[in-house]
C-alpha cells in the first residue's frame, strides 16, 4: 500500500493537578467575549465513533467503545461550587455567550514517578482486508499495545477491496498505520454509497493502560492505570506523528473546518485523536478488572482531545458545539452531546503535528463545566458530572478514518506522569 515519508511531531504534555484533578487557575464560572453562531453549517457531521457506537445525522462518535447513547437532553446535573444556574447565557443582541475564555490546570511539572516512550522494535507489518479478516490484530510496543481495531467495514462501499495495516519500525516511524476505506457517499462508477461518509469505518490506535477484558499494555505498575481520578498525578504526552490522504478525490461541500472551505479538493476525511475512558470502581482499588466491553461498554465518562479533523466531520452535530476555549495558548471548540451525556470533545483549531500536551487541563475543565455548559454557555446538552472517585483507565490516540486512503505514522509518543 502506497506510504509517504513521515515527518515527525512531538506531544509533551505535563498536565498538573496536585492531587488529581485539582484547582484552576482561571475564573471558568463566566464566559467572557462574545460570540455569535457557531461557525457550524450542516446536519449531518460527527465521529460516530472510535469502536462502536449508534448514529445518525447531527450525532457525533457516540462513544469509541460501543457508546451507549442517553436521552437527548443529558444530564443537568450540578455540584462542585460551580453552578450558575441564574447566569445570562445571551449578550444584549440575543446573541450565544460562547467564548469560555483561557483555562490551564495548576502545578505543572513535579517529580517524575513514571515515563513510557515508544521505542524502535523488530519490524512487522500486520493487516486485515475485505477478503482476509483480522479485523482487531495487535502487537505490543513496549508499554502499548498497537491496535488494528477496522471495527466497522460493513460501512464501505459495497464490494469494495478495502485494507488497513498496522506496522512498526517502517521508513523510519515507530509505529503506524495506512488504510484504503474507499470512497465516501459519491460511491464508485456514479453509484453513490448507500452509508455515504458520516460513518466511522475504524479507528487504529495505539492504547496505554487497560483498553477492555482483552487488552491490558502492560502492568499496573508501569502505566499507573487505571487511577483514581482524586489521585491522578501529572500526564504529559510528548508526540509527533505525520502523513498524508491520498484515497479519490472529491470536493468539500459541507466544510466544518476554515483550513478547507467548500469547493476545496480532499481526498480523505479523518482525524487525529487522543481519547480515555473512566469507569466507576466501588471498591476504589480501580483495578483493571471494572473495564467491561462485551456485550457493551460500562464506562462512565469519555474525554477526546482531536489533534487534527478533517474538512466536514464534527465529534457531534453542529448543534452540539459548546464554547471556544483557550489551554495554555491553543485553541479548541468544545462539543458536548445529546445523544450521549457521558462524552466531551476538544477540537483543536490550529492543529500542528508536533505539541504538548497537559492531559489534566482537559479533565479538570470538564469535570468543573461540562455538566453545566446549559447554564454557561446557553448550550443544548449537558453532560454528567465527572466524579473524583471515578477511575480513568487508559489514554489512547488513534484515527478516526471516514473514507478515503491515507497513512499515519509516529516518530514520537511518550507519557510521563509526575507529582
Amino acid at each position: 500500500m502506497q506510504r509517504s515519508l513521515l515527518a515527525s511531531v512531538i506531544i509533551m504534555s505535563l498536565s498538573a493537578c496536585g492531587g488529581g484533578s485539582g484547582s484552576t487557575d482561571s475564573n471558568t464560572d463566566t464566559p467572557v467575549v462574545v460570540q455569535s453562531g457557531n461557525g457550524q453549517n450542516t446536519d449531518d457531521s460527527g465521529s460516530s465513533s472510535s469502536d462502536g457506537g449508534q448514529n445518525g445525522p447531527d450525532s457525533g462518535s457516540s462513544s469509541s467503545d460501543g457508546g451507549q447513547n442517553g436521552p437527548d437532553s443529558g444530564s443537568s446535573s450540578s455540584d462542585g461550587g460551580q453552578s450558575n444556574n441564574d447566569q445570562d447565557t445571551t449578550n444584549n443582541t440575543g446573541e450565544r455567550i460562547t467564548d469560555a475564555g483561557d483555562f490551564a490546570s495548576n502545578n505543572i511539572g513535579g517529580s517524575v514517578i513514571r515515563s513510557s516512550s515508544l521505542t524502535s522494535v523488530a519490524q512487522q507489518n500486520i493487516c486485515t482486508t475485505a477478503s482476509d479478516r483480522d479485523d482487531f490484530s495487535n502487537t505490543w510496543v513496549g508499554d502499548f499495545i498497537l491496535h488494528n481495531n477496522a471495527w466497522r467495514p460493513f460501512r464501505v462501499f459495497p464490494g469494495y477491496e478495502w485494507e488497513q495495516c498496522i506496522y512498526t519500525n517502517t521508513n523510519g516511524a515507530l509505529v503506524g498505520w495506512d488504510y484504503d476505506w474507499g470512497p465516501g457517499r459519491t460511491g464508485i462508477n456514479g453509484s453513490p454509497n448507500p452509508s455515504g461518509d458520516f460513518y466511522v469505518r475504524s479507528y487504529p490506535e495505539l492504547i496505554f493502560g487497560v483498553k477492555d477484558e482483552f487488552r491490558t499494555s502492560a502492568p499496573k505498575s508501569k502505566t499507573g492505570l487505571p487511577v483514581l481520578l482524586s489521585e491522578m498525578p501529572n500526564i504529559s504526552i510528548d508526540y509527533a506523528y505525520n502523513g498524508p490522504q491520498y484515497g479519490e478525490s472529491r470536493t468539500v461541500d459541507a466544510s466544518n473546518n476554515p483550513r478547507f472551505p467548500n469547493g476545496t479538493t480532499i481526498s480523505g476525511e479523518r482525524n487525529v485523536a487522543i481519547e480515555a475512558f473512566f469507569y466507576e470502581d466501588a471498591t476504589g482499588q480501580c483495578s483493571g478488572d471494572i473495564v467491561k466491553r462485551s456485550g457493551g461498554s460500562n464506562h462512565t465518562y469519555e474525554v477526546m482531545v482531536w489533534l487534527d479533523a478533517g474538512a466536514e466531520r464534527l465529534p457531534a452535530g453542529p448543534g452540539d458545539f459548546v464554547a471556544n476555549l483557550t489551554i495554555r495558548g491553543e485553541d479548541y471548540k468544545v462539543y458536548t452531546k445529546g445523544s450521549d451525556d457521558r462524552y466531551i470533545a476538544f477540537v483543536a483549531q490550529n492543529p500542528t503535528p508536533t505539541g504538548t500536551i497537559y492531559w489534566n487541563d482537559f479533565v479538570d475543565w470538564a469535570k468543573f463545566n461540562a455538566h453545566q455548559v446549559e447554564q454557561k454557555f446557553g448550550a443544548r446538552s449537558n453532560s454528567v458530572q465527572i466524579q473524583d472517585d471515578w477511575c480513568m483507565a487508559n489514554i489512547l490516540v488513534g484515527t478516526e478514518i471516514f473514507w478515503g486512503a491515507g497513512n499515519i505514522d509516529f516518530t514520537q509518543w511518550t507519557i510521563t506522569q509526575s507529582q
